[in-house]
Order: C-alpha cells, then sequence, then structure tokens
C-alpha cells in the first residue's frame, strides 16, 4: 500500500486527537478559572492531554513521511533518463 493511501487515515485521527486535546484543555481552563481545581481531576487531563499530543505527534510524523515520498515522485518524474539511470545505478 502506497503511503498517501493512508494519509487521509493519518489526517482524520490528528483532527481528533487535537480536538479531544483542546477539549481537556477547555475543561482545565474552566475548572482554573472557576477557582475550584479538584486535583484528582486535574492530573487525568494533564494525563489526557500528553496522551493526545503524543498522537497527534505520531500522525504528523506518519503525513511528514507521507510529503516526503510524494516529494521524492515528483523529482523523480522530473528527472531525465540520463539523472535517473545514474540515480538508479550508482551506489551511495
Amino acid at each position: 500500500m502506497l503511503a498517501d493511501d493512508c494519509a487521509p487515515a493519518h489526517a482524520d485521527s490528528l483532527t481528533q486527537s487535537l480536538s479531544y486535546a483542546h477539549g481537556y484543555a477547555d475543561e482545565v481552563t474552566r475548572m482554573l478559572a472557576a477557582g475550584n481545581v479538584d486535583s484528582d481531576r486535574a492530573a487525568q487531563l494533564v494525563q489526557a492531554l500528553k496522551d493526545m499530543i503524543l498522537s497527534a505527534t505520531d500522525d504528523l510524523y506518519a503525513l511528514d513521511d507521507v510529503q516526503q515520498e510524494i516529494d521524492a515522485r515528483e523529482h523523480m518524474r522530473k528527472m531525465g533518463d540520463e539523472e535517473l539511470f545514474l540515480a538508479i545505478t550508482s551506489e551511495h
């Protein structure tokens, strides 16, 4: 499967993770604004925020990999025959 086939799923997952993180951050903000801090709930929310940020980071890395693959394919399409032959046969 080509990496770009998975890009929409990674983008959706990224959007969902960031949406959850936003909701958790809003809840922390409301809790702090009200001056009614439940330390156990705050700890849960902070952990949930960390988890969502890690999840979003994983999706960003996957999307970056997709972009690099797309860029490499585009570069190969622009190569002339001789340049493409040298790229394939040369030892790096």
